[in-house]
């Protein structure tokens, strides 16, 4: 043992064997007493010396980190996702042979690092007390590196390629001095050799596996639910892109628990965050008050109750916490959706008009040209594009932002209620149900919804993208479109809480592109990661009596 600082005791650089003989190298950092402690687990993929919390070994736990198997230190070869389940199961049982673990175990993490509590919890390990997976999807095809058929560029791009393609994270794409032209070339299968990273395996995979099949089921755990057989609390960010995938796992695992006690014994905590917990109070363009700080510790309080034999009741009493927006404070709810939600649709309108009356004529449907080499540019939004390389963080930021410089564009469709009478809270899943035509083969359509300030601001709440091959079924067999056919794209735009005050009004924007948040669709029809060709489409959104383009908001009384 070796002090480190007054708060611990220090095991360095310990090589935790697997069962195929690698050695993965954690770092112990245990209370400055003798004796058995409970033990918190990070395992991670982005350097264990860096993941030092006082917090732990203060408290009376114990803090155990590890860099995931090819990863800093540790042995083998990194193959994101492939190895965590085995490995999570030999760390913990190596963990609970140690003299000072009282058999009590938790985890926490954000990201990858949860990503490491999935694969733990369903490895089938009976020693885990407790997980916290904060701001991850448990379905990677769905939301992550795909999103409704649409590859997630910026974040899938960057990640593999100059993030865990090598053993540390020290390549960094602020050396892209033409970053803006990198990310234009195609074909976007081979971004990894013209952006310096050489051939990279894995991001190609992606990639390829443009549909979902065997290669996306296997990061999944939409049918693993039933093995979380420990107290979880799910822990997610409205700006994040996975505030959606956090209620779904929290509604699976409860639906699968083995008895009433662990199903009562899961938590849900969803906050004014990106990929991460936000360190202030103030989120893109908007300042979110300082209540919005005061959920920072869940965390610490959600293990330390739980690691040492108390219930989860005594954590937060209801099991699920949101932070309403423009309310600005945290609210208690029982269930999801909330049981007094009305579902309120707001139809498109001639002259971009949104309100609640459905069209009863031919209105002349809002036409837009769509041109691929001149696409719209990512302005904030929902997504996990992260700061770790502030190159492409500048032209893919997180948050609310107004959204006004993208109105001045011919290919954004913006549409406004009237002026609210009274307060509005929308809080639940929001759908988009829109019926357009193409001149193309496959395009986008992508929708935000915005609350427009009295001064003109138009803060971006929520949003969601279809690319049209995968109209009919996310998960199954994509089809091309036939050009000038009408179809009916329902938009996944994830779930959100905002108030919208008395004075504001709503907003919905219309485009194909949102670059480079998500790769652009060519509108050719052909295979997205090797094609080269660009066709300019024309868009033909409609909002008349036989096709009534609107959105579904998850309305609820105070």
């Amino acid at each position: 043992m070796e002090a480190a600082g007054h708060e611990c005791r220090m095991i360095s650089s310990v090589p935790v064997l697997m069962r195929d003989g690698a050695r993965l190298f954690t770092t112990v950092y245990l209370p400055i007493a003798e004796g058995e402690y409970p033990v918190v687990l990070i395992r991670t993929a982005y350097d264990r010396n860096g993941n030092y919390d006082p917090y732990f070994p203060t408290n009376g736990m114990g803090l155990v980190v590890q860099d995931c198997r090819g990863r800093y230190d540790s042995d083998g070869e990194h193959i994101p996702f492939a190895n965590e389940v085995d490995d999570g199961f030999d760390t913990i049982e190596w963990i609970c042979n140690q003299d000072w673990c009282d058999g009590h175990i938790g985890m926490y993490g954000d990201s990858y690092l949860a990503a490491t509590q999935f694969a733990a919890a369903i490895s089938g390990t009976p020693h885990l007390t407790a997980l916290t997976p904060r701001f991850m999807s448990g379905d990677c095809w769905k939301r992550a590196y795909y999103c409704d058929g649409v590859f997630s560029l910026a974040l899938t791009w960057s990640w593999l390629c100059f993030e865990v393609a090598a053993r540390t994270s020290d390549a960094q794409l602020t050396d892209l001095l033409n970053l803006p032209d990198v990310l234009r070339c195609l074909p976007i299968r081979e971004m990894d050799e013209i952006s310096g990273a050489g051939k990279v395996p894995t991001y190609r995979k992606y990639v390829e596996h443009s549909c979902y099949d065997e290669h996306w089921e296997a990061l999944s755990i939409r049918d693993k639910y039933d093995k979380f057989q420990v107290p979880s609390m799910f822990v997610g960010g409205w700006y994040d892109n996975y505030a959606a995938d956090a209620v779904k796992d929290f509604l699976g695992v409860r639906a699968h628990a083995g008895d009433d006690e662990l199903r009562d014994s899961h938590r849900l905590l969803i906050g004014p965050w990106p990929h991460g917990v936000s360190r202030d109070s103030t989120l893109g363009e908007t300042d979110f008050g300082a209540n919005a700080l005061t959920e920072n510790d869940a965390t610490y309080r959600w293990l330390n109750c739980m690691l040492h034999g108390r219930d989860a009741s005594e954590f937060m009493e209801a099991p699920i916490r949101i932070f309403v927006m423009g309310l600005n404070r945290w609210r208690d709810e029982y269930e999801w959706p909330l049981a007094r939600t009305r579902y309120v649709s707001y139809f498109l309108h001639d002259g971009g008009v949104l309100d609640t009356e459905r069209p009863i004529s031919d209105e002349t449907p809002d036409v837009y040209t769509y041109d691929p080499a001149d696409p719209v540019l990512t302005l904030g939004g929902n997504h996990s594009v992260g700061p770790y390389n502030p190159g492409l963080y500048d032209m893919a930021r997180p948050g609310p932002y107004d959204q006004r410089p993208n109105e001045e564009r011919d290919d954004v469709l913006v549409y406004r209620s009237g002026v609210l009478t009274d307060d509005m809270e929308v809080t639940g899943p929001v759908v988009m149900k829109l019926y357009a035509t193409s001149s193309a083969r496959d395009t986008d359509f992508m929708v935000k919804l915005t609350d427009i300030h009295p001064d003109g601001r138009s803060m971006n709440i929520t949003e969601g993208v279809i690319r049209a091959r995968f109209r009919e079924d996310v998960m199954g067999k994509p089809t091309l479109i036939d050009p000038g056919q009408v179809y009916e794209f329902a938009i996944d735009m994830q779930v959100t809480s905002n108030l919208f005050r008395k004075g504001h009004r709503l907003g919905v924007y219309i485009m194909s592109s949102n670059f480079p948040l998500w790769d652009r669709n060519l509108n050719t029809g052909n295979e997205p990661g090797t094609d080269t060709e660009i066709c300019v489409a024309e868009q033909t959104i409609f909002h008349s009596a036989k096709w009534q383009s609107h959105i579904i908001l998850p309305v609820v009384s105070p």
